[in-house]
């Protein structure tokens, strides 16, 4: 259950505490400020958190990963960023679809494979909705 746990803050802590770039030629980014972050995942159910984004987080990669550059593949409405980073856990392929105007809202569909599996989870997905609230953080 301790890896369950851990897979789905993992891509909470991905997902909350990182920008994106609007820009199909670089990583999604986010409008720096006071954003509500909802996350659905089989594992942790629905969550909300609010966070303050700044103009240099990471929302590909995990804190303490090590990861290949970004592969962008552009969307006809968004972006999938595909990178494959190397934790103390091991290795994880992350797929993101990202769409969304970025300054206001955005939406992304997160989808990890853990190779070894995180206990009995091989593969996880995460849908994630950021609202903008402001561009002062508490």
């Amino acid at each position: 259950m301790r890896h369950l746990l851990f897979g789905a803050a993992l891509c909470t802590a991905l997902l909350s505490a990182a920008p994106l770039h609007a820009a199909i030629d670089a990583v999604p980014s986010r409008k720096p400020g006071y954003w509500e972050i909802t996350t659905v995942a089989p594992v942790s159910g629905m969550t909300k958190i609010k966070v303050c984004i700044g103009e240099d987080d990471d929302i590909v990669r995990p804190e303490g990963g090590d990861c290949t550059e970004p592969k962008l593949t552009p969307l006809n409405e968004g972006v999938i960023v595909d990178v494959v980073c190397t934790t103390k856990e091991g290795k994880q392929t992350i797929s993101t679809t990202f769409t969304g105007d970025f300054d206001t809202r955005y939406h992304a569909i997160l989808k990890t494979t853990f190779d070894p599996p995180l206990g009995a989870i091989s593969h996880m997905g995460v849908n994630i909705d950021g609202k903008y609230l402001g561009p002062d953080c508490p």
